[in-house]
């Protein structure tokens, strides 16, 4: 498990990088249940594929990458970043299912100091120290002093979080024949957005919550479960509400008093951890 398959029509990359000239086919085959088998209790089996990427997954990215800001995507332009993502295709992964040609999960990481001007990095930036509240100050100079890379991590719903191993041990393989090309993907840092569920009160529509500044109504949830282990290894994290928040707490039952309400959490992540988190990973998630 965890290598690429070619697409029939791949020419070459757009960053240098290897990984798209020819290895051969792993397929990567798991086992997961959707809500109607879980009541049959049958097994679905599914092959995954890796592949780089290729333009023709400009469409679906654009949604995945949406997902990354949840209800404030329309602040970002996604199709530049879309775009950035497909013009370095041989860094990253995307995971399709066999026979099919659209992405169901992807992975890769832009540098937010090589694309320093352009304008989608730039919205990105000031956003997060827009919500980076008490951390703004040492988030500043973090993005101003480092190499960062804006690390990307999108699935549809019930792809299995085991694909998520494979793909970051790829990429950082692939960042690193990049670098020994001496192109611009050193990073120091990582920044990764992480989907989170706050429990509310159920009808809290309330978006001035200082940001940076947890929540004290209720638990936290992780939105995918692998970001629970990775943040165990963030130098720097805080959490944000939506600046355009377009629902309010949903209640989970008829005589609940509370709700969850969609949020994010940054987590900021020094390149020394990344192979102890595919280690940890490795441990929780195969």
């Amino acid at each position: 498990m965890g290598e690429k398959r070619r697409h029939d029509s791949d020419s070459g990359s757009g960053s240098g990088s290897e990984s798209d000239t020819g290895k051969g086919k792993q397929a990567a085959t798991e086992d997961y249940s959707d809500s109607d088998s879980l009541k049959s209790n049958e097994i679905v089996d599914v092959d995954f594929d890796f592949f780089d990427f290729q333009p023709a997954d400009f469409h679906s990215l654009k949604p995945m990458l949406a997902a990354s800001f949840g209800d404030d995507s329309d602040m970002f332009n996604l199709s530049e970043l879309a775009d950035m993502i497909l013009y370095q295709n041989a860094i990253g992964s995307t995971v399709k299912v066999d026979g099919e040609s659209d992405p169901y999960a992807f992975m890769s990481v832009l540098g937010m100091k090589q694309h320093k001007d352009r304008e989608a990095i730039r919205q990105v930036r000031e956003y997060l120290l827009k919500k980076a509240g008490r951390q703004r100050d040492q988030l500043g100079k973090l993005l101003d002093a480092s190499n960062v890379g804006l690390l990307f991590n999108e699935r549809v719903v019930n792809m299995p979080p085991q694909i998520v191993v494979p793909m970051l041990r790829m990429l950082m393989e692939e960042t690193q024949r990049a670098v020994d090309a001496h192109e611009p993907f050193d990073f120091e840092y990582f920044v990764l957005l992480c989907p989170m569920y706050r429990e509310v009160a159920a009808d809290d529509s309330d978006t001035e919550e200082p940001p940076g500044k947890p929540g004290q109504e209720g638990l936290d949830a992780h939105g995918r479960v692998e970001d629970e282990f990775i943040e165990e290894f963030a130098h720097l994290k805080f959490d944000f509400k939506f600046s355009k928040l377009k629902r309010v707490a949903d209640a989970r039952n008829t005589f609940a008093d509370t709700g969850l309400l969609p949020s994010r959490r940054c987590l900021v992540i020094h390149r020394s951890q990344i192979s102890p988190i595919i280690a940890r990973l490795e441990s929780v998630l195969e």
